[in-house]
């Protein structure tokens, strides 16, 4: 099968949807059947500094964790008008293969710590189009943990091999098998984690922000992908470690959407650029007001910036490269002198 923004559209709208509508998890961190503790524990206190601070400690210190690089001064080779200053935050090349082993590590961390008995874990279950799925297997393969991933049936094969290559059993099912799955894997004390909507995931994706600062000093702008493969929580992230962190950077969010679908970008009192079926709850609740706007480009603009990405040399998965898509087509604008940051947030392709 080959890998288009289309079929990653259609497998997450359909897997994640449906799959809600069968079990009504609300704003839920890790899911059904989940220990009224830990809801509670989530609840209470979100997070701010001190524990997006803790975040980024216990991911650097993790061995699985690779600092991933900045290409800088990238405005003239992709074509952007002179004087903006570009660079890409590369995190296509984190240990994974994309920023979601941080988020991973994190989740996990934060788990084990607080609410798992001393001794080996029964095992990990979700449910994920990709690059969640080889996040976790990827750790879990580390620690000795077993994992099993539900993917619909339109994930990439590739990306299959990978999490089956990380130790991990993959079962390819429909909405309502795989809510049997977790429910019959639960009932044996595995646990299920939260691809998308658990606030450490959203934490550990907001320590980019805090690596960005570190290499490139304060940003302008960060150009964030925000669509149908990252649940929001990427964008709500690094927006609320923008805050936190008291920066005056702008963060934009960008979606992918087909032509027929273009929506019209935000600020407003509603984020049109993000279905509301995409973005997890408590990503929503506690980082939607951080979000400086949206905006929205279709499958040519990102299929264009692909293109020019893989003339520098850089190879990724297309919906990654909407954030440069935005620039590029100009539907996000810029100005001269603005250093302008824009996260490349995985390399996955099905060649």
């Amino acid at each position: 099968m080959k890998l288009t923004v289309s079929v990653l559209h259609n497998a997450i709208e359909y897997f994640h949807l449906n799959f809600q509508q069968k079990h009504q998890y609300g704003s839920s961190c890790f899911g059904m059947s989940m220990e009224p503790s830990l809801k509670a524990h989530l609840e209470e206190e979100w997070f701010g500094l001190e524990r997006l601070r803790q975040s980024f400690d216990a991911i650097r210190a993790s061995p699985l964790y690779k600092r991933t690089p900045v290409l800088a001064d990238c405005a003239d080779v992709l074509g952007l008008d002179a004087g903006v200053c570009l660079n890409l935050k590369m995190e296509s090349m984190q240990t994974s293969g994309s920023y979601k082993l941080r988020g991973v590590i994190w989740q996990m961390e934060r788990y084990r710590a607080l609410f798992n008995p001393p001794g080996r874990l029964q095992g990990m279950v979700t449910m994920s189009a990709g690059n969640y799925g080889i996040a976790l297997a990827t750790y879990c393969k580390h620690y000795n943990i077993p994992c099993h991933v539900i993917v619909p049936d339109e994930c990439p094969p590739k990306k299959c091999t990978r999490m089956v290559d990380l130790c991990a059993s993959v079962e390819v099912a429909q909405s309502s098998q795989a809510a049997d799955t977790i429910d019959r894997l639960q009932a044996q004390n595995w646990t299920f984690m939260h691809p998308f909507d658990d606030l450490n995931l959203v934490c550990g994706y907001g320590t980019i922000m805090m690596e960005l600062v570190d290499s490139v000093g304060q940003p302008d702008v960060v150009v964030v992908p925000a669509g149908p493969v990252a649940g929001g929580g990427l964008l709500c992230g690094m927006a609320l470690a923008a805050r936190l962190m008291e920066l005056p950077t702008k963060v934009f969010g960008v979606d992918v959407v087909p032509e027929s679908r273009r929506r019209d970008s935000l600020p407003g009192g509603e984020m049109r650029g993000l279905p509301e079926k995409y973005i997890g709850d408590n990503a929503f609740r506690i980082g939607f007001d951080c979000v400086d706007g949206m905006v929205t480009v279709n499958e040519r603009d990102v299929l264009d910036a692909s293109n020019c990405l893989l003339q520098m040399g850089v190879v990724l998965e297309p919906y990654a490269a909407s954030t440069v898509a935005a620039l590029l087509s100009g539907k996000l604008a810029v100005e001269a002198g603005q250093k302008v940051v824009s996260i490349v947030s995985s390399r996955d392709v099905d060649l």
